[in-house]
């Protein structure tokens, strides 16, 4: 009961934070906003270019924040909140910024694993199962990170359910949270500057990332029938 009730007030106490973040984002690019619901005459995309990279220091942490809360809280993405990131501070420091939110998210995520209640239907995932009886499971779960379509809390579980070293876990987060990072601020970027190219490689790289978790599903829906089969 406590840890429902621990559950609850954590997801409650995030929503209020990312609502707060998102109002201050909003307060301090409201200029940039009324440029887009009001376009005068010139180059648009120039005026966006110089108000958006002007930002202080406090708009990049509370975008890093509200990236950190949407990766922490079940159920939700963060991806715009990535792709915002590339599109308002360019490839590199968006890079850096959704890097670094990924991982602080996901760790927050495993500190907290062990005190909060899931679900049997969560517990007997397919997935999840398949994660945990993988004969290098580091290796399944930094993959399952990649893939933006796989919850990173079923990893970040089985981690902790496995009860890997914390080096190891942090390697894992580390590693695996850098390709979507990477492709979400750049892809970002790309959309903002109209790069034709840098848009198809982003969108070819999600779209290889999007089949590697195909097969996962099926490897992991065929795991779960042979272990049926044999339990029967």
């Amino acid at each position: 009961m406590k840890q429902k009730l621990l559950k609850t007030v954590l997801i409650g106490l995030g929503i209020v934070v990312a609502i707060s973040l998102l109002y201050f984002l909003y307060q301090d690019y409201r200029p940039e906003i009324q440029i887009l619901l009001h376009p005068e005459q010139g180059d648009i995309k120039e005026k966006l270019l110089v108000l958006l990279r002007q930002h202080e220091t406090r708009d990049v942490l509370f975008l890093m924040g509200l990236i950190v809360i949407f990766n922490a809280i079940p159920g939700l993405s963060n991806s715009i909140f990535c792709i915002l990131a590339g599109l308002c501070y360019g490839p590199w420091l968006g890079l850096l910024i959704n890097w670094c939110g990924n991982i602080l998210g996901n760790t927050i995520i495993c500190v907290l694993i062990n005190k909060i209640n899931f679900s049997r239907s969560f517990k007997k995932n397919r997935i999840l199962t398949y994660l945990m009886h993988q004969k290098h499971p580091v290796i399944g779960m930094t993959i399952g990170l990649m893939i933006p379509v796989i919850p990173s809390i079923l990893v970040d579980y089985t981690a902790v359910r496995l009860k890997l070293p914390v080096k190891h876990i942090i390697g894992m987060i580390v590693i695996g949270m850098f390709p979507t990072s990477f492709i979400y601020a750049f892809g970002g970027d790309a959309i903002f500057s109209g790069n034709i190219k840098r848009i198809a490689t982003a969108l070819a790289g999600l779209i290889i990332l999007i089949v590697v978790a195909l097969i996962i599903f099926q490897l992991a829906s065929h795991h779960e029938k042979s272990s049926s089969k044999s339990a029967s």
